[in-house]
């Protein structure tokens, strides 16, 4: 096989990997929020279902994810330190794109309630309620810290990559398509304005793991604990 050839091919089956982890993602989202007993989940389900993809693509090109990131960490000093910067960054930057699409765009209720009003009512059993809360703080760790991390920051932008190889910009377009695709995976309930704080900290995100050496465990380690400070927030009945 030719260079060309060879290279073609692999963008190919990156492009293939994409179309269908990405339809699963979506098309198993679409339809879990339309049963009644199982919308509040459809994202952490879809999610999973994803990441399952993911896998199967790592092993059918006999890689890992160690590969992308999640090996053993060499330093427990600076990947403490990363996680901090990490944490820092994205909450400062969370707070600063929800303030901004707010004003522009809307509150979050808004939006969502132009979707679906029970969207807006996801976590309304935690405040107060301890099984609930330990529940959700559960998602939040699997779900949030570990597969979001996984599959947007690790495969998807791997993926994404792959395709855009050759160009002199082609991590910086993966940090951008892995970003709408993540703001997009909280829009049914955080509305249009969440979509866009949670795509600027996905964003963010992409290139903190560029800057950390392509190492994933200071992202998911500071989204487990940004989670946490907001369900627990949440909990204590002084955020909504």
């Amino acid at each position: 096989m030719t260079a060309i050839a060879s290279d073609i091919f692999r963008r190919a089956s990156a492009l293939f990997d994409l179309t269908v982890i990405i339809g699963a993602l979506l098309l198993l989202k679409a339809a879990l929020l339309d049963h009644e007993a199982l919308w509040s989940l459809a994202g952490p389900i879809s999610l999973v279902a994803a990441l399952t993809l993911a896998s199967w693509s790592l092993r059918r090109r006999s890689k890992g994810w160690a590969d992308l990131g999640m090996g053993r960490p060499k330093s427990i000093f600076w990947t403490a330190v990363w996680t901090l910067i990490a944490l820092v960054v994205t909450m400062g930057v969370g707070i600063l794109a929800d303030g901004l699409a707010t004003s522009l765009i809307g509150p979050p209720s808004e939006s969502v309630q132009a979707i679906d009003a029970r969207f807006t009512g996801r976590f309304d059993a935690v405040p107060g309620n301890l099984p609930a809360f330990l529940f959700w703080l559960a998602i939040a760790w699997v779900i949030g810290g570990f597969v979001e991390e996984m599959l947007f920051r690790g495969a998807l932008f791997e993926r994404f990559e792959t395709v855009f190889s050759g160009l002199p910009v082609a991590a910086i377009l993966a940090v951008m398509c892995q970003a709408v695709l993540f703001g997009h995976q909280h829009l049914y309930y955080q509305g249009v304005s969440g979509w866009v704080a949670t795509g600027a900290i996905a964003a963010v995100s992409g290139l903190l793991y560029l800057a950390f050496n392509r190492n994933l465990w200071p992202l998911i380690l500071s989204h487990g604990l940004s989670n946490t400070i907001g369900l627990t927030l949440i909990y204590l009945g002084m955020a909504g």
